[in-house]
């Protein structure tokens, strides 16, 4: 049996071999600097990959480094360090390798203005996207907080009354007649229709100091499924049977106004409920 020990050496001795045998190339031998790194690093049994994550560069890089494919390669200084970064891991001498692809992918000179034109839409192309995709990530949340703004604050469409089903004795007026007394209105078109009505409960503690009729307005709001929301007292001759009128509205369910298929809320609707005294 083969110790852990031994496996070790053994794995040991095969990647000394490999890297005598990627010594023994001559770069002259190759057409170009990137086929002799190609050749180096298949004899050191490389892969592009197992190559990338020892040095940290990408492997789109390193293929272009191989194809001499400089356009694909950062700006210069950058693709100067991938190369003596891709030699030194295959223990080659980075200083030959490096002076002979500057000259190969024409870096040998000081970088003048025109070739600094020329490295620019290199950068460009190398560039991540991750800058231009959080531009329109911030575009889309301003654009939503604003869309969400708006719907807090834009006027909800008035709306007519709801149809009381026979309950015209009841006191029912549009919304925008917010200036009118409190009094009996007809019944108009409806946007949604009442099918299940609680009544009020006519407050004793109020009876005391109220009038033979107390009216109590109440605004509000349907639900696509039918169920109020958003009760609110409107006016109120005597506050003290608000809270009964606001009780009574809140337990209410309707029948919402179909608008191309689909049960369609209504807004702003209006009631006034009457509190007689008890005889």
């Amino acid at each position: 049996m083969v110790s852990n020990n031994g496996s070790a050496e053994i794995v040991n001795m095969e990647a000394a071999r490999a890297r005598r045998r990627a010594s023994e190339l001559r770069a002259e031998d190759f057409e170009s600097i990137g086929a002799y790194l190609r050749a180096a690093r298949e004899a050191c049994g490389l892969s592009l990959e197992e190559l990338s994550a020892r040095t940290h560069i990408k492997t789109a890089f390193l293929d272009a480094i191989e194809e001499m494919a400089v356009r694909r390669l950062p700006s210069r200084p950058f693709a100067i360090g991938f190369v003596k970064v891709y030699a030194e891991t295959l223990e080659l001498d980075p200083g030959p390798v490096v002076a002979r692809f500057k000259e190969e992918a024409g870096y040998a000179g000081p970088i003048d203005p025109a070739a600094e034109a020329i490295e620019r839409p290199r950068r460009a192309e190398v560039a991540p996207e991750r800058p231009q995709m959080s531009l329109i990530a911030v575009f889309l949340v301003i654009l939503f907080i604003l869309w969400c703004a708006w719907q807090i604050t834009r006027p909800r469409p008035a709306t007519t009354p709801f149809n009381m089903q026979g309950a015209a004795s009841e006191a029912v007026r549009p919304a925008d007649a917010a200036d009118d007394p409190i009094v009996p209105a007809a019944p108009a078109a409806f946007e949604a229709r009442l099918v299940e009505r609680v009544e009020p409960v006519y407050p004793r503690r109020c009876e005391a100091a109220a009038a033979d009729v107390e009216s109590v307005e109440v605004a509000f709001n349907v639900t696509a499924r039918g169920a109020v929301t958003g009760a609110r007292v409107a006016r109120s001759s005597n506050s003290c049977f608000n809270a009964a009128a606001l009780n009574a509205a809140r337990r209410w369910r309707f029948e919402p106004r179909n608008v191309d298929g689909a049960p369609r809320p209504a807004y702003d609707l209006r009631y006034v409920f009457r509190f007689e005294r008890p005889l």
